[in-house]
């Protein structure tokens, strides 16, 4: 079964030519955020319990914010003028410009008009607008938009406007009752109801990495959903509709929805409309998941954290003294339980912050400080040269200038380069060739015979590099 990825945009005409927008990045500073958007924290009565028969006061509440968004663009189509399916369907030949329209949706945050909704909803737009479900039309500027959390920003010249209260996405649980509200496939605004199904869903590969942190729900979302809202029984805003996975087979929607949290929408908002652009905390760590082979290795009682592979010279983590195969497990006295969670938390402080790291050294807790900042040499040396088998199948030699060259490696590489892997090798598939080996069991090698030294049977941990990735690799040597 292929599973397919669903941005939530619809479009009454659409050639897959939607050119990228890049982040508005006007150098302003703009209103305080926390003075035009209101709040409520305050908890859900989870008590009822199912003794609710009717949710409309909750949506009344919420639905006037709700607002169809109209993307328009213009598209030089000449290109397509001589393709012969182009003559077929009637596009002659002549080139021509057209005007594509994609329809979203998007929330009302403040009385004065700016309005959440996703970026690929608006993504090279030359026109925006919004419709309320009272019909009103308005004219939308883009404040900011921000690819890496599918976010933008909108803002129409009006005061008075219906908009939605805010609440903590992080207090929500797996079976509270929620919401999509939205204009699903243009039909007009619709809500649906459902639960939350899962949150903190990061591992779904379709926004840059470090920064997904879904809510998933199955509420029915479909095409037009996208930038609309997933509320609370008490009809607050708790996520913002972003995607859907269907099973491959259809665009439609099967009950497996995804929402980028409140709270972390209103995050890229503060900072767009406050900064003009989204500020992000740095730490200067490469960093991998913990495996169950590896989590034994750094004596981790689960696999969870996050292994650290790389240190950028003079970064905040190099300057607070994390080093190689440290596993950070903890930011602030929050778990750390992936190493996508570690991207996410440190990329919502703000530059500046003094953070509280928890990690296992040499299976040894221990804490470090780090201050955070904003993510924003051609010496050879020539080594001893040894070769021979590594492994059962895998032969390998220390690493050279001419090695380093070859092999378009960084001058300062030590370590050893797997040179053949016989096919019927017990490490092949694991081990491949042009791999760089740097440790073995914590220790920094240089030659074949020095890796071979400090193998042990049984487990044995290598900290490698292969095609531009460093990388912790558990082995079993028998």
């Amino acid at each position: 079964m292929t599973t397919k990825y669903i941005r939530l945009t619809f479009a009454a005409f659409s050639l897959g030519i939607l050119s990228s927008w890049a982040l508005s990045a006007k150098d302003h500073e703009g209103p305080i955020v926390g003075e035009l958007v209101e709040f409520d924290e305050s908890p859900l009565d989870r008590s009822l319990n199912g003794g609710v028969v009717s949710y409309a006061d909750s949506l009344n509440r919420i639905t006037p914010a709700v607002v169809s968004v109209s993307s328009k663009k213009v598209v030089d189509l000449s290109r397509y003028s001589q393709d012969p399916l182009w003559r077929f369907f009637g596009g002659g030949g002549a080139p021509r410009n057209r005007e594509l329209e994609g329809l979203g949706s998007g929330v009302i945050v403040s009385k004065n008009g700016y309005v959440l909704t996703n970026n690929h909803v608006v993504d090279g737009a030359d026109k925006v607008s919004i419709t309320l479900n009272t019909g009103s039309v308005y004219e939308a500027e883009v404040v900011g938009t921000d690819p890496q959390t599918d976010i933008a920003v909108l803002k129409v010249d009006a005061d008075d406007l219906p908009y939605a209260t805010i609440t903590d996405s992080d207090s929500i649980e797996i079976g509270d009752v929620v919401f999509a509200i939205g204009n699903p496939l243009g039909v007009g605004q619709s809500a649906t109801m459902g639960i939350v199904s899962a949150k903190g869903r990061n591992n779904l590969n379709q926004i840059d990495v470090g920064y997904q942190d879904f809510i998933q729900t199955d509420a029915s979302i479909n095409q037009g959903n996208s930038g609309g809202a997933l509320v609370d029984a008490y009809g607050r805003l708790i996520g913002i509709n972003t995607m859907i996975i269907t099973d491959g087979r259809s665009s439609g929607n099967i009950g497996i929805g995804f929402s980028v949290p409140s709270n972390l929408a209103y995050f890229v908002m503060t900072n767009l409309v406050e900064k003009g652009k989204v500020t992000r905390g740095f730490l200067g760590v490469g960093i991998q998941p913990v495996d169950n082979d590896l989590a034994e290795y750094f004596g981790l009682d689960r696999p969870y954290g996050a292994a650290v592979v790389t240190v950028s010279p003079d970064s905040p983590a190099d300057l607070a003294g994390i080093q190689q195969e440290d596993v950070i497990i903890g930011v602030d006295d929050e778990v750390i339980e992936s190493y996508r969670d570690l991207s996410l938390k440190i990329a919502g402080k703000k530059p500046g912050a003094k953070v509280k790291l928890d990690i296992m050294r040499d299976s040894r807790p221990k804490t470090l400080y780090a201050t955070l900042v904003e993510k924003d040499g051609d010496e050879i040396v020539v080594g001893s040269r040894s070769r021979g088998e590594f492994l059962e199948g895998v032969k390998a030699e220390s690493l050279t200038a001419e090695l380093r060259s070859q092999n378009d490696l960084d001058n300062e590489m030590e370590g050893i380069i797997i040179t053949e892997v016989s096919p019927d090798s017990p490490y092949a598939g694991r081990i491949p060739q042009g791999m760089v080996i740097e440790k073995v069991n914590g220790e920094r090698i240089s030659s074949v015979s020095e890796a071979k030294d400090n193998l042990k049977e049984g487990r044995n941990v290598f900290f490698v590099y292969n095609r531009g990735i460093y990388r912790i690799l558990a082995i079993i040597v028998e």
